[in-house]
């Protein structure tokens, strides 16, 4: 599986990327049929301390999922969006039986 990371304006961004790396592994476990991902994360205004926006798109076969969450840091952003795509594969895998 591909997934293709991009930090904009956020500090340690290789902790950042090695986080959702580690997410969308677990995501595999849901569902091993996915394609690829990916994953933007940038700081929404120049001004400290701002909202750090994820958006996380996950490519499966015929359909992509996708979600868009905001938070204080950025690794919170990471695992909000994961729950939310969590809670997606999971009804897409039900509905695919």
């Amino acid at each position: 599986m591909n997934v293709q990371v991009n930090v904009f304006d956020v500090n340690n961004a290789d902790q950042l990327k090695a986080h959702v790396s580690k997410r969308i592994e677990k995501l595999k476990h849901v569902y091993d049929e996915i394609l690829s991902a990916d994953v933007v994360i940038r700081k929404n205004k120049a001004v400290d301390p701002s909202p750090k926006t994820v958006e996380m798109k996950i490519h499966v076969s015929g359909q992509d999922l996708f979600a868009r969450k905001e938070s204080e840091k950025a690794e919170e952003a990471i695992d909000v969006a994961f729950e939310a795509l969590n809670r997606q594969l999971i009804k897409f895998k039900e509905l695919k039986k």
